[in-house]
């Protein structure tokens, strides 16, 4: 649990840090994108996906909390991409039942991320997926990450999501 609010403690005061002094100074920007998919169905519950750590470009994940690597409200882990870029991800939502999972993914002093993943049944063998994003920059070094959140960028990401949900559901769900 120390090691857990150590790492928060330190991301928001490099947040804090962004925002008081280059923020102030420079524009930075915010973007939504939005992917809806039909997906398959199957069983009787729709389970929403969990993150896998298969996401392209990631190299490193390491779980914080809980260790183990289980899928529950509060998770905590990080990510280190091939750029070399940290981000610290917790899980705020997971409600499988209802087939809601919800992140929040800050890059400290880059960007801040939220990540809603909604799967709901769609007539009886298919369910309908909307994934929502949302990029915000912390630094105008951030804003080239913002401006990729595009149709370009969301048409790529509807493959991998189709892929990745039709995946947990063809295993019956996620289930701790």
């Amino acid at each position: 649990m120390e090691s857990y609010l150590t790492i928060w403690v330190c991301g928001l005061a490099l947040i804090q840090a962004a925002l008081a002094g280059e923020a102030g100074r420079a524009v930075v920007e915010q973007r939504t994108q939005i992917l809806r998919d039909r997906v398959k169905r199957l069983g009787s519950r729709c389970n929403a996906p969990f993150w896998t750590g298969t996401r392209g470009g990631v190299v490193a994940v390491f779980f914080i909390h809980p260790a183990q690597a289980l899928q529950r409200e509060g998770g905590v882990f990080t990510t280190t991409s091939a750029d070399g870029k940290d981000r610290f991800w917790l899980l705020t939502t997971y409600d499988p039942g209802n087939g809601r999972v919800e992140y929040v993914v800050m890059a400290p002093a880059f960007t801040a991320n939220e990540i809603k993943i909604r799967v709901v049944p769609y007539g009886e063998q298919h369910s309908r997926a909307t994934i929502t994003y949302r990029r915000s920059a912390l630094a105008p070094e951030g804003n080239d990450e913002v401006a990729k959140l595009d149709a370009h960028w969301a048409e790529r990401q509807r493959s991998h999501w189709e892929t990745a949900i039709n995946e947990a559901l063809a295993k019956g769900g996620i289930h701790d």
